[in-house]
């Protein structure tokens, strides 16, 4: 009986804090989403740059904002002990971000011909789902 109920409280804990983790993400990634909407937007319209070329630069940049909020305020479990050896491996799970969102962006732009901030936008919500799963599971999960 007494084992059930450390068993209950330790799975109402762990639940706790993977939702503490997900708020935090959405806020440390709305402010992330909005550093790289503006970037996107100012590079493309007034650098001259191509869109997607400008979602790459953009997304980057707000990826190593992303990178150091998540790391001193969200995730508190360290897998990976030595800092390099923990970027590179958030580097690539954000290179495969990086690609789903690229991909997104050109065929929403190309195929159904939406204006390229839209197609930002609805790229967007399927890698924040990436980038989360994927930086919870591989980096900050003991299993």
């Amino acid at each position: 009986m007494k084992e059930n109920n450390i068993k209950i409280n330790a799975l109402r804990i762990l639940k706790k804090t993977v939702f503490t983790e997900a708020l935090k993400y959405l806020l440390v990634g709305g402010l992330c989403t909005l550093l790289d909407f503006g970037l996107l937007y100012v590079i493309t319209n007034f650098c001259g740059i191509n869109y997607i070329l400008s979602s790459m630069m953009s997304f980057m940049l707000g990826t190593v904002l992303n990178y150091y909020l998540c790391t001193i305020w969200i995730f508190k479990i360290r897998v990976i002990k030595k800092r390099q050896h923990e970027l590179l491996y958030y580097f690539i799970i954000t290179g495969v971000g990086l690609g789903v969102n690229t991909l997104l962006i050109w065929g929403f732009t190309y195929f159904f011909a939406f204006y390229f901030m839209l197609s930002k936008l609805l790229a967007t919500f399927v890698t924040y789902w990436w980038n989360f799963g994927a930086r919870k599971y591989f980096l900050h999960t003991t299993k």
